[in-house]
């Protein structure tokens, strides 16, 4: 599966808000940058790709983003990898 990754934010938003899928997560977890930052990973899913969005961020502005993203559709949600298998 492919993982197209977006670097700019407003352009990720943009490209986001054109896809029509309840598949839209965003997770925010610690970061090894620093205490006072957290990882922020927004991914939508289109079945055979994702298309996503990542940054370190200081903690009081991931909130601003996470809300920016649920006015945009995303859900927080825990993003895990799991094993595909092939057959």
């Amino acid at each position: 599966m492919k993982d197209f990754v977006i670097k700019d934010f407003e352009r990720f938003v943009e490209i986001a808000d054109t896809i029509s899928t309840p598949f839209k997560f965003v997770e925010a977890t610690e970061s090894d940058v620093g205490e006072e930052y957290q990882f922020v990973e927004a991914r939508v899913w289109m079945r055979t790709a994702y298309i996503s969005w990542k940054t370190d961020a200081k903690k009081e502005e991931v909130k601003e983003i996470i809300s920016n993203l649920k006015r945009h559709g995303f859900s927080e949600a825990e993003i895990q990898e799991t094993a595909f298998p092939i057959k």
